[in-house]
């Protein structure tokens, strides 16, 4: 039997935080790398709106939680943040949670 990596919805979302602060500063550093190409701030910039945003209901937690184990489910996560700003462009945390749902149940 694997144990969840997450065993709540607060474990959960602090390391959603967590990642997102991570993501947030390696897109800031790519932006230093190529001033050219503006996605990677703006894609920061996102990824902190983003994380200040978190919450999750009980009923999306129900889904979400058997798919949240080991590491598959970082790497999702890191997936799904180097997306926001280039292959996606989510409204809000709702959305950015369906685009992680969609890699986990892919992964």
């Amino acid at each position: 039997m694997e144990v969840s990596m997450f065993h709540n919805k607060s474990n959960f979302s602090a390391a959603l935080s967590n990642q997102f602060r991570t993501s947030a500063s390696w897109r800031t550093g790519q932006a230093k790398r190529f001033k050219h190409d503006s996605r990677n701030a703006e894609a920061a910039q996102r990824l902190l709106e983003l994380e200040s945003q978190i919450v999750i209901q009980d009923e999306v937690w129900k889904h979400l939680q058997p798919l949240v184990s080991g590491s598959a489910c970082l790497a999702a996560i890191s997936e799904t943040n180097r997306d926001v700003g280039f292959r996606t462009h989510p409204r809000d945390f709702a959305a950015w949670l369906e685009n992680l749902h969609a890699n986990l149940i892919r992964g």
